[in-house]
């Protein structure tokens, strides 16, 4: 394989090599992906388990194959099958597999392919047609949804000065009955969704936020729900 067309590929870890003939069809998850071939080996600089630097401690102990789910490629469901040098440390007598970057530790999915899926989840689309799109289960779009909910820090510091209130119903694993959303009345964007509308949770949330950022809501816009009347009471008392 050339730099050109590893470069297409997005195998460019130098510690991969390729034979010649690296490509071939295959049948798997009932259609015809591309399946790539190659072996994965290198130097180890230190034992992963116990941490020595290898100074020749450290010796090739066989092989391990792993199949990694690519990114799609023409539109075509793409694997790369690698067979990964495993590593006997004589000094703690562990053993440890080569990696590469092109996928994380005990991952299946190539770091590309979930980088795809996480740029799908920040449009309107269902998991289940990310899922069906890109060859994955829907229990797999929700883990990647899951890690990427793992990465969001939000800021408690600012709070538009018109909420619109409601509840609605969302998924029975909800704490509440009911869920809850506030969105900002200025310019109609989400502000956020609580899984529980009770009084008890909303003060809980929003006495996150500084007492200037609750002074300046202005408007409430709800229905006639008692517990959305406390808040003005106990949160907003300018609004």
């Amino acid at each position: 394989m050339d730099n050109n067309t590893r470069k297409m590929l997005g195998l460019t870890d130098e510690n991969i090599t390729f034979p010649e003939d690296w490509l071939e069809d295959v049948k798997i998850k009932g259609v015809t992906a591309q399946l790539i071939n190659g072996s994965l080996t290198y130097k180890p600089t230190h034992c992963e388990k116990c941490g020595r630097k290898n100074q020749g401690e450290i010796v090739k102990n066989g092989t391990k194959t792993t199949r990694t789910q690519m990114a799609l490629f023409r539109n075509t469901l793409t694997y790369l099958e690698l067979k990964r040098s495993r590593f006997l440390c004589r000094n703690c007598g562990q053993t440890f597999m080569a990696q590469t970057p092109i996928v994380a530790r005990h991952d299946h999915l190539a770091k590309e392919l979930k980088y795809q899926i996480l740029l799908e989840l920040a449009q309107v689309s269902s998991r289940k047609s990310i899922a069906q799109r890109y060859f994955v289960s829907d229990i797999t779009v929700l883990r990647i949804q899951e890690e990427l909910a793992k990465t969001y820090h939000k800021s408690y510091q600012t709070i538009p000065q018109v909420l619109c209130v409601d509840e609605f119903k969302s998924m029975k694993s909800c704490e509440g009955a009911m869920s809850f959303i506030c969105v900002d009345g200025t310019n109609n964007r989400l502000f956020e969704v609580l899984e529980d509308r009770r009084l008890d949770k909303l003060v809980q949330y929003f006495m996150r936020f500084p007492r200037k950022a609750r002074l300046g809501v202005r408007y409430l816009v709800m229905d006639m729900n008692a517990s959305y009347q406390q808040l003005i009471k106990i949160i907003f008392p300018n609004a």
